[in-house]
């Protein structure tokens, strides 16, 4: 059985994405990342609504339930809907990611090379490669962690981002 195709994202240029960057969003939008995927967050008087492609209208989301905030990685935002559902968004900083690139695939998860079995590759290079890859991770090491004790005590740019969202998810989220 064949895989079903998913509908390409449109195409844009460097210099198009790079302008859309430097523009500013509309008032209450927010860049969010949302299910590994770049989204447009609108926050406004009749709820939340999500553009999740940019050839595509924005969506309206059920209403707002409950809205908190992550107590360990304080970027997170944690959403609740009337219907059940959850969402958990990670707001981007201003100016880094733009409109015209909701859709993509913001994660860490790289496809694994196609061709064949890897380790069947030896390479006389490979343990100066390894050497390389130590040194990097020593020196890696301190910055991942000033990194991680910035998230966590709530000072990272997108932990500031995350604190200027809540209170306007706050405002919209109806209670029971």
């Amino acid at each position: 059985m064949a895989k079903k195709q998913a509908d390409p994202l449109p195409q844009h240029t460097v210099e198009e994405i790079r302008a859309a960057c430097e523009a500013p969003l509309p008032a209450g939008v927010t860049m969010v990342l949302m299910h590994k995927t770049v989204t447009g967050l609108q926050v406004h008087e009749g709820g939340v609504s999500v553009l999740e492609r940019p050839d595509r209208p924005w969506r309206q989301l059920a209403a707002v339930t409950r809205v908190s905030r992550s107590g360990f990685i304080r970027s997170r935002i944690r959403l609740r809907f009337a219907d059940g559902s959850k969402a958990t968004v990670r707001p981007y900083k201003p100016k880094f990611r733009c409109l015209l690139e909701t859709g993509k695939r913001d994660s860490l998860n790289f496809s694994s090379p196609s061709s064949g079995d890897a380790r069947s590759n030896d390479s006389p290079l490979d343990g100066l490669a390894a050497i390389f890859v130590i040194l990097v991770a020593i020196v890696m090491f301190p910055i991942s962690l000033v990194m991680l004790a910035r998230e966590l005590f709530g000072i990272s740019a997108r932990a500031k981002q995350a604190t200027l969202l809540l209170p306007q998810l706050q405002a919209v989220a109806q209670t029971d």
